[in-house]
């Protein structure tokens, strides 16, 4: 079982904050399009991979909605006529208010997308000024009303921990976006990413971030929130209502394997990962010469491989120690037992039916947990 990510480069402008591959020039859509499809085509074939098993396909990018319904039809066709889709589950799309996507959503529904991811990040105005997206509050605000008119699993991203965000102005979007039947929200803390205009101004000094404490009390906010409309804290940044999990990147944290198409896209099977070219000419000029457009790739060492999986299981569902202990031979509780119930006395942590499942509290320091675990058990990040 895989899941499909499927990277659109194309948006309308960039947002400051934005380290994802994206260009602004749409005029080799219609290009990329078909050298997608023949790099679907070409990775089933040079990997044996035509007819493996996919339950989930996710379209991402840059800014999918931006593509005709005829396009998205296209790349959902090539999934189909390369693998093995009897058991595909979920099939989402990300959409950008402001990207005039609300015409689209009967032809999303009938082209087989059953899950929309929305773009909000802040119904601030200030702040979605600050953030140099190209929709107002009530573009998003229309955007959601008329998605979850048409679709049940309709899921928003926000962004918390901006320099001029307050307690308030956090609240007033939450409070805004529960009146909604949202039955899925991500939210993501400002990342200051090397390369963006964003790192430019906080390198200037024009930028002050916010600090670690300031940055919990608005992560705590959010899911103090959430949990008292019935969302569940799954994942350091995602929150569900009851069946409604995020099924594309539950495979992501259990591990799992997932095939990337598109500039950028990464691969991860064989236990080997692998990462496409980050330029739209370069990945379309190696398609051409019927070469799939890798950029490199990294073979996942044991050591790698129990630290990947002890921190994704980590940052989501839970970390089951018999299933640790049958595949690498990691007894947790002779190596860790102090620790673990150090989380669990601190509220960072809760042990139950086998499993080690981090809490709200502890989602906010995963890293740190996780980092304190592997030496527990002797095994060095790299």
């Amino acid at each position: 079982m895989a899941g499909v990510y499927i990277h659109i480069p194309f948006c309308e402008k960039k947002c400051i904050y934005c380290e994802f591959y994206s260009i602004t020039n749409q005029s080799l859509k219609e290009e990329f399009i078909a050298s997608l499809q023949k790099e679907i085509y070409l990775f089933t074939q040079i990997h044996n991979k035509k007819n493996d098993i996919i339950e989930t396909i996710y379209i991402g990018g840059g800014t999918p909605s931006l593509l005709d319904i005829s396009d998205v039809e296209k790349i959902i066709s090539a999934i189909y006529d390369n693998f093995d889709t009897t058991n595909l589950k979920e099939i989402t799309i990300e959409c950008n208010p402001g990207s005039n996507f609300i015409g689209k959503l009967p032809d999303y529904r009938k082209i087989g997308i059953n899950r929309i991811s929305i773009g909000v990040q802040s119904l601030i105005p200030e702040e979605l000024t600050f953030l140099g997206r190209i929709h107002t509050k009530e573009e998003a605000l229309t955007s959601i009303e008329s998605a979850i008119n048409y679709f049940d699993n309709v899921s928003v991203d926000i962004i918390f921990s901006l320099p001029n965000q307050t307690i308030s102005s956090l609240q007033t979007t939450l409070n805004q976006l529960t009146n909604y039947e949202i039955s899925h929200i991500s939210a993501y803390s400002l990342i200051y990413e090397e390369g963006t205009p964003l790192f430019f101004e906080l390198s200037k000094g024009k930028i002050q971030p916010k600090n670690e404490d300031e940055d919990y009390e608005l992560y705590k906010l959010i899911f103090s929130t959430l949990e008292k409309f019935g969302f569940e804290h799954y994942e350091v940044s995602n929150f569900a209502k009851p069946g409604y999990k995020s099924l594309h990147n539950l495979g992501y944290w259990e591990h799992k394997e997932y095939f990337g198409f598109g500039p950028s896209a990464h691969s991860f099977f064989n236990k080997i990962r692998t990462w496409n070219v980050r330029n739209l000419n370069k990945y379309l000029k190696l398609l051409k010469q019927n070469l799939l457009p890798i950029e490199s790739k990294e073979d996942i060492t044991p050591d790698k491989y129990i630290i990947e999986k002890i921190m994704l299981s980590l940052r989501a569902q839970g970390l089951t120690i018999h299933q640790l202990q049958s595949e690498f031979g990691i007894d947790l509780f002779s190596l860790s037992n102090a620790l673990l119930l150090q989380w669990e006395e601190s509220g960072k942590a809760k042990i139950q039916d086998g499993k080690i499942k981090l809490t709200s509290e502890g989602y906010f320091i995963c890293d740190k947990l996780t980092i304190d675990l592997l030496d527990a058990i002797n095994i060095p990040l790299k």
